[in-house]
């Protein structure tokens, strides 16, 4: 019921105040009225009537300040009846008002049209009650079949049992269906809750929950500052949402785009994509290929029976049971953990670790400042890092890693391993042994003494840069290459192209350079 203030009479207010004033009171209309006090009367009054619906004819309804119920019949008949209350200070005046409060139901070629019409007082806000009220409230009995329309504000929608086609615009109260046809649902203030229908639908909220279940359809669903949860979607689902959490079980194919929100999406049997801020995203059991794209949120998905492609930021990826197509996986400032991937994984982050277990296909894996450890890969492998170390057990295939500043081990390798290892600034001891890859190092100057460096690599290039004036005690050796230095190197021994000791400047620290099928440079840093 709608209640009108006695501060609305005494004084004059700006049009900000009186739309806050407003709000406030229509939002209220949506609740029963309170039962008269000793200075108030309340006065019920009572509508029916019965009017023959034709075939392919729909019924209408354009209401507000009250609840609207409607339940599908057999038959032809559509059964209305409405129960008006007024409420003022006096009997006489509630009684009044209550007569004046009309309900029109015309019938015409299209069907049959229900219309609530309020007396003028209703559209004054200075009226002569203190403590005046009012509301209608319908109960519509109708044919199953038949299409329905209805316009309502400040009160509750409840329709069972409708399978006509169905247009309903709601506002400042809960929209609820179920059993329904094919239909457009639009709510706002209020939440809206669906269960049952027969045909396509679509659904749109603000400022209210949403609940869709069991729909044979298609759905589409807009909501912002409100929860959606979807379940059991025959066919295809279209989900945008803001500002709240969306769950979707069970659809033949989804696309969903929120923020601000998470997103649980389940037992998906064609395609998925995911598109969110802010907000974390799992999902599981997908039958077809899932593309997700996320920001300061976590991405978890397993079972995914297609290719898999992940762009996201600020958040950590953890995959399982890929068995479909290729896996690709885009992050930044964030760890990847990828479990039993079948197709060809391409998975790259920025300060965060990469970890892989079970990988069948081929394998591309790029991080910085963080490590990288992969395991089971029989096909082969090509490890980037740069400030980690890199990891590889049990690789069938030819393998590649590459760091800076971080260790490379490796154990049961079946193919070439290539290894490259690139150090720069380094003003501690160095230590690097290397097989089949090239070592590229620059020591920097240390604030007292010289550091040991002992360098080993084959199959490859070994280049070492250190500042002038430092003092070291060199030997180099290497086979099918050539040793050559900018700085100068006095001899103790026998020289050769391929063996090269001696001192540079006055000795003192280590540097041993040991190299197979490649050349060995030692050059001035910078």
């Amino acid at each position: 019921m709608i209640r009108i203030p006695s501060i609305f009479r005494r004084e004059p207010l700006r049009f900000a105040a009186v739309a806050v004033l407003l709000s406030v009171m229509l939002l209220s209309t949506a609740k029963p009225m309170r039962a008269a006090t000793a200075a108030q009367e309340q006065v019920p009054r009572d509508f029916q009537q019965t009017v023959t619906l034709g075939a392919g004819q729909s019924v209408r309804v354009e209401h507000k300040f009250g609840s609207v119920r409607l339940h599908g019949e057999s038959g032809r008949e559509v059964k209305i009846s409405a129960t008006i209350r007024a409420q003022a200070s006096s009997h006489e005046e509630a009684e009044s008002f209550a007569q004046k409060i009309k309900i029109e139901v015309q019938q015409t070629g299209e069907g049959v049209r229900i219309k609530t019409s309020y007396p003028e007082e209703e559209r004054k806000w200075f009226h002569s009650s203190k403590n005046s009220s009012w509301s209608v409230s319908y109960d519509i009995g109708m044919p199953a079949d038949a299409p329905i329309t209805v316009r309502n504000s400040f009160g509750s929608v409840d329709i069972t049992g409708v399978h006509g086609a169905a247009d309903v615009e709601n506002g400042y109260g809960t929209l609820t269906v179920r059993d329904a046809g094919a239909g457009r649902w639009n709510n706002a203030f209020g939440s809206i809750e669906l269960a049952a229908a027969g045909g396509d639908v679509s659904v749109n909220d603000n400022n209210g929950s949403v609940q869709v279940s069991d729909v044979k359809g298609t759905l589409e669903v807009r909501n912002r500052f409100g929860s959606i949860t979807t379940r059991n979607i025959q066919g295809a689902a279209t989900i945008t949402g803001g500002n709240g959490a969306v769950t979707l079980m069970d659809a033949a194919s989804a696309n969903i785009t929120t923020s601000f929100g998470s997103v649980d999406a389940r037992n998906i049997r064609g395609d998925l994509s995911v598109r969110d801020n802010n907000g974390n995203v799992e999902i599981l059991s997908i039958g077809g290929a899932a593309d997700i794209t996320n920001s300061f949120g976590n991405v978890i998905f397993s079972d995914v029976r297609g290719r898999v492609n992940c762009t996201t930021n600020n958040g950590r990826v953890k995959g399982s049971s890929a068995t479909g197509g290729s896996v690709t996986i885009r992050d930044s400032f964030g760890n990847i953990e990828l479990d039993t991937v079948s197709g060809a994984l391409d998975a790259e982050t920025s300060n965060g670790r990469i970890t892989v277990r079970d990988a069948r296909g081929s394998v591309t894996l790029k991080s910085s400042f963080g490590a990288i450890e992969a395991a089971n890969v029989p096909k082969g492998i090509r490890a980037i890092t740069g400030n980690g170390g890199i990891t590889l057990t049990d690789i069938g295939g030819d393998a590649f890693a590459k760091t800076s500043f971080g260790s490379v081990s490796t154990e049961r390798i079946g193919g070439n391993l290539t290894v490259g290892v690139t150090l720069e600034s380094i003003g501690g001891r160095i230590t690097v042994n290397n097989q089949n890859g090239a070592i590229s190092v620059t020591a920097m100057r240390p604030a007292s003494a010289c550091r040991d460096i002992f360098l080993k690599t084959s199959f490859s290039s070994i280049r070492v840069r250190i500042p002038e004036g430092l003092g070291y005690n060199l030997t180099a050796r290497t086979s099918f290459g050539r040793i050559s230095s900018e700085l100068p190197v006095t001899s103790t021994g026998s020289i050769g192209g391929d063996t090269l000791s001696g001192t540079i400047g006055s000795g003192g620290c280590q540097l041993q350079l040991t190299d197979s099928n490649g050349s060995i440079e030692i050059a001035k840093a910078p």
